[in-house]
């Protein structure tokens, strides 16, 4: 959360709501994605399976198809190394030692249904990596706000927390933590909670994000309330009456509370719902991905 613009030290009942929300996630997703591997008739989940559940989102799908790629690449370069292939014969000392991107494809794509590409896809290829590039940028813009007035050792930090994950290195502890032997028969191999990993990743730049624009809406509302009209208590406690000459400096930012994730959850589950014709009874509700 403090890397996506949350203070360093947030409320605990606040990390606690969102760690509860991504679970629930990590659960549909899990719980979806096997159903559409039953669809194909397997009984293993694949990456596709779960490119398909975030296809409307072509922008994560894009960051997650790179992220799959590049893994692939780094897998490559530490077999070659783990297998001894550092020594260069004087024929081939000229030539760079490349290890090519291997692109992901969808069954649900048009090309895919061809055995033989008689277009050569260069320009998509194109177009698909200036989009990723755009929204990496934006992201590095983001950050670079964030960290803007860091020291030293808050930077440091900082970059510590980019490296936290849900999945790296414990993935048998998140297994148990999403429960996932009381909804899959199989055991998930180490890519696909690759996978889940960048999903809860992003859940949490989400939620965070819509929560920290929330709580600025918040504030900035009671600050502009009409002089008739009772002013409406900020979310960081501050008031809002006029700064003096002799006032003290400005107040600390203040931790996101829980009214403003579950806000941010409410709005992030604002997704339209099939019309179920009077049929009656009780139906399962859609929890829409975030």
């Amino acid at each position: 959360m403090f890397v996506f613009g949350e203070i360093q030290d947030p409320l605990t009942e606040t990390t606690m709501l969102i760690e509860d929300i991504v679970r629930s996630q990590v659960i549909e997703i899990i719980v979806l994605a096997a159903a559409q591997a039953q669809r194909r008739g397997s009984r293993f989940l694949a990456a596709e399976d779960f490119i398909f559940l975030i296809r409307h989102d072509r922008t994560k799908v894009l960051r997650l198809r790179e992220y799959l790629s590049w893994k692939d690449v780094r897998k490559k370069v530490k077999e070659r190394e783990d297998a001894g292939d550092d020594i260069i014969d004087d024929a081939t000392a000229d030539k760079p030692d490349r290890v090519a991107k291997v692109k992901i494809k969808l069954s649900w794509e048009l090309a895919s249904a061809f055995s033989e590409n008689l277009v050569d896809d260069d320009d998509e290829d194109d177009d698909e990596m200036l989009d990723a590039q755009s929204d990496s940028l934006k992201r590095l813009r983001d950050a670079d706000e964030v960290t803007k007035q860091m020291t030293r050792d808050e930077y440091v930090h900082y970059s510590e927390c980019r490296q936290a994950s849900f999945t790296f290195r414990k993935n048998k502890r998140f297994r148990d933590w999403a429960n996932m032997s009381s909804y899959l028969d199989t055991k998930l191999n180490d890519e696909i909670i690759d996978i889940l990993g960048f999903l809860t990743f992003e859940m949490v730049s989400t939620i965070t994000e819509t929560a920290l624009r929330i709580k600025r809406g918040l504030d900035k509302a009671a600050d502009a309330a009409p002089a008739g009209q009772p002013k409406r208590p900020r979310s960081d406690g501050a008031s809002a009456a006029a700064i003096s000459l002799f006032s003290g400096p400005p107040t600390a930012r203040t931790p996101l509370e829980v009214q403003h994730v579950q806000e941010a959850f409410r709005r992030l589950q604002r997704a339209p719902q099939p019309i179920r014709n009077f049929k009656g009874g009780l139906t399962r509700t859609r929890v829409s991905l975030i």
